[in-house]
Order: C-alpha cells, then structure tokens, then sequence
C-alpha cells in the first residue's frame, strides 16, 4: 500500500501539470483568430470579421488566394527573367579635351616593285596565281604573258626565299613617302611609320606602339596627320588587289592590322580627307550575352592574355580570331605557311603553293572552313573609327604645272597616276559610347517584389514576417499538442496496467 502511494503523488503532479500547460495553449482557432485580427495583409482580417453579408467570407478569401497566385506567378517570372540575364543599352555622347590617335596602315595596292622582281617564270607565274586577276583573268579569258626578255636566273625554291624575296620586292618608306606632318609640324617620315606585314603586304604603320601612343587635342586638319606619296605605279605586277592606290586601316595601337577585308582605299591624283568619329561598345561579359548575340571576351579583365597565337603582341578581336583559324587550317593542310602570314611554321615553297595551298584556297570545302571560323567570339570592349572621305584634285593646275616647272614631279600624268595627298584628323573629340548594363539587379527585383506586395495584397515584408511567425507557431502548436495526447496515451497504459 505505501508503494502504491508513493507511485500515485508523481502521476497526479505530471496530470496537473499537463492540465496547465493545455490550458496555457491558446489552440488553433484561437491562433487564426488573433492573426487574422492582427495581420496587415489586406484582406484577412475581412475573413475573421463577422459577416455582415451572405457569403462575405468566401468572397474574401477568394481574392486572398487569387491575388497570391497573381503575385507569385509573377515573383516566379520575375526570377525565370533574372536568371535569363536579361540587358539593355544606353548610347551616351562623352566630351572630351584629349583622345588616343588610331593608327594608321597605309598599304599600297601594288605589293611588288617590278624593277625588284627575279627574272624567274615560275615565280612570276606563282605571283601571277596569287593575285586577283588571275581569277578575273579566268573568266574574261586574257592571255598573260609573263615571260621576260632577260635571262632566266637559277634559283632557290625554297620558302625562305620567297619570303626574302617579297620583303626587297616591296616599295620602300623612302620611296613611297614624300612628305609628312603631324598635328601642323613637319616631321620625318621614316620616324614615325615603322614596317608592318600584313595580309595585304608589306605596310607602313603609324601611331603603332600601344605603350607609347599619340594623343590629340584638336580636331580638324591641324590636330591630325597628314601624308604625301607616291605609289610608282610604273613599276606595278600582280598584286593581291587589282586596284591603283593605296589602302588605309585605322584601329586601335594594340590590334593587329588586317586590311584584306577592311580599310578605306584612296585613289591617286587626289588630296583625301579621311575625318574620324570615334565610337565605343561596352558589353557586358559572361553570364550575360553582348547585345544579345553571343558571349564575349573581357579583354580588359586584369592578366588577360589573348589565346592566339600567331598574333600574341596584339590584343584579341574577332577578326584576329576569324584569320588565326584559317591560317591554322591552312598551315594543318599544307604544313607551312604564306609568306606574309604570321607564325612558327615554314614558308610554302612554289611547289607547296602549287600543289597544296592554292588547290585548298579554290577548293569548295574551304567555304564550310570560313563558316567554322565566324564562330570566334568578340570582345567586350572595343573602339570603332567611322570616317568619312572626301577629295578633290590633287591640286590646282597652277600648283601643278609649278611642281613639273621646277623638277618637283616628273609631269601631269605622273602626278594624276601616282601622287596622293591624305589627310586623316578628328571631326570632333566627342565619343559616342554604346553600354550594355544589366536590365534586373537584385535591389530592382527587390524593389518589383515590394510594389507587386503592395499592388495585390498591400504588404510588406513585415507583413511576410507576420505569416511566418504564424505559420511557426501554428507548427509548433501542432506537435506540442501531439506530444501531449501521446503523453496522455502513455499515461493512460499505465493507470490500465497498475489496475
């Protein structure tokens, strides 16, 4: 009997102190109804109200749950569109008192000086295939003639030689360039221009060195360059180009220059202006997509180092890219390289050119080659030079028939066929910048997320605060009410037991 006393005091002291703790509990019904008396989200204290209409708590809560499926489908596609990546451009115009110069390649159309060339049939026939007539010359059917009066000479094949042979071949800075100026002060010419090869041939470059280059601080003619020449189009062969003149690249000091597909030709007998409007593109790198096109290089991104290799002293573009491919495939197929191409490998010999390199240029598979090759990426940040030409007559006839009347030039013709006078200055030093930014940041969705809140349910984060503080103590409630009907259970076992 004292046994069953001293077991009897604990049960009694843990039924009461269930007892309490049930009547502390507040319940579920009595957890909505403070919340819905509370909750600042419009609409729910409408539930709770009392019903001064029939159907009055349908209706509202018929709109609470339609605006939070409203608001979230819109959450959910305001995020679908944030990890899309989504920008947009902005074009600003930006003053400025001083701008780089760009530099200037200046490349004449006739790549070899005929007075130079070997007296060689089958280099002269090689040059002949590598020109633009000869596929012109197809198809208008001309006979050439490239046999010389001279005795032929015996030499080497080799591609060391035909390199050799295209550097001395090519016209000379002291023979093409007659008079030079920059921003109104004469200037040697042979100071300023360095030699460049290209795919065009042997070019002069000027404002070239990326460490060290030019600046401007006027517009107009007097603020820029200015050049006379004399391409010596008596001494003219096949050349890359048909054309009589020169050609003219301007892009930045630190891209190669590429002048087969781009620049500005200049006829002779004329004085050019070339006036420049600088342009600038920034887009935006990897995960977003440059002006909704494709992904793009950040050039500018610290210790960036341009993966071409044939082209590892100039900065990566697009264009570079496009070349380094072709050139690769080429170099692939016929295991050396044109000799005004970059690169490690060896210089094709007339028979490599011959029986590989121009078979693989004419054949139909080198179309699928270039389509490969467009698909190299551009850069983030690059920098355009629009110009517009004009010209007039080199001179006056008075200054003209001054020039032969003191031995200056030869005669007329010589200067309408051969001399150019080009000038190349800013229009204006204002720049026009194209900028990709971001269309969502995390603060304009933020911002999106509390307009939507307020629109559709006049909320605010706190009031998101409110409902899941309600919705914890809802759970909560839930397993302490659990726990206690399965420490009730127990206890009832026991009492069963003892019985």
């Amino acid at each position: 009997m004292k046994l069953t006393i001293e077991m009897e005091k604990p049960e009694i002291k843990d039924e009461k102190g269930e007892n309490e703790e049930r009547d502390k509990s507040m319940g579920p019904k009595g957890m909505v109804d403070m919340y819905s008396q509370s909750a600042t989200i419009h609409g729910v204290s409408k539930v709770g109200a009392p019903q001064i209409y029939r159907f009055r708590r349908l209706t509202w809560v018929t709109l609470l749950i339609v605006m939070s499926i409203v608001l979230t489908c819109l959450v959910y596609m305001e995020f679908r569109r944030y990890q899309e990546h989504p920008s947009s451009t902005i074009v600003k115009a930006e003053f400025h008192n001083e701008l780089v110069f760009p530099a200037v390649t200046i490349c004449n159309t006739n790549q070899y000086h005929r007075n130079r060339l070997p007296h060689h049939v089958p280099l002269l026939e090689l040059l002949y295939n590598l020109s633009e007539f000869a596929h012109i010359g197809k198809y208008l059917n001309q006979i050439r003639d490239t046999h010389n009066n001279g005795p032929s000479e015996i030499v080497d094949h080799s591609g060391d030689y035909l390199y050799s042979f295209a550097m001395d071949a090519a016209h000379t800075l002291d023979e093409m360039f007659l008079y030079c100026t920059w921003q109104g002060r004469n200037i040697n010419c042979s100071e300023v221009f360095e030699r460049e090869v290209t795919d065009f041939g042997v070019c002069y470059r000027f404002n070239g060195n990326a460490s060290d280059v030019l600046t401007t601080t006027t517009s107009g003619p007097g603020g820029g360059l200015r050049v006379m020449l004399d391409i010596q189009q008596i001494f003219s062969f096949f050349s890359a180009t048909s054309q009589s003149g020169i050609k003219v690249l301007l892009n930045e000091p630190n891209e190669a220059p590429n002048l087969f597909n781009h620049g500005l030709f200049v006829r002779p007998g004329t004085s050019t202006a070339l006036s420049i409007r600088k342009e600038e593109s920034v887009g935006l790198g990897s995960p977003y997509k440059a002006f909704g096109t494709s992904y793009c290089y950040d050039t500018d991104e610290e210790g960036f180092e341009t993966p071409l290799k044939r082209f590892a002293n100039y900065t990566y573009t697009r264009t570079t890219c496009q070349r380094n491919c072709v050139l690769n495939y080429m170099a692939h197929k016929c295991n050396c390289r044109h000799f005004f191409s970059p690169g490690t490998e060896v210089y094709c010999s007339v028979e490599q050119f011959e029986n590989c390199y121009l078979p693989t240029l004419a054949d139909k598979k080198m179309e699928k080659v270039l389509n490969m090759c467009t698909a190299c990426p551009s850069r983030c940040h690059t920098i355009k030079y629009n110009t517009q030409l004009s010209s007039a007559d080199f001179a006056s006839s008075f200054i003209i028939d001054y020039m032969v009347a003191t031995n200056m030039m030869q005669d007329k013709e010589y200067i309408r066929n051969n001399v150019i006078d080009l000038r190349i200055f800013y229009d204006t030093l204002t720049v026009t910048k194209t900028e990709q930014i971001p269309e969502l940041t995390v603060q304009g969705i933020v911002a999106d997320l509390g307009g939507h809140m307020g629109l559709f349910l006049g909320a605010s984060l706190l009031s998101l605060t409110e409902l899941v503080e309600f919705i914890a103590l809802l759970i909560v409630e839930f397993f302490n009410r659990r726990r206690l009907k399965k420490s009730a259970s127990c206890q009832q076992k026991k009492d069963e037991t003892i019985s």
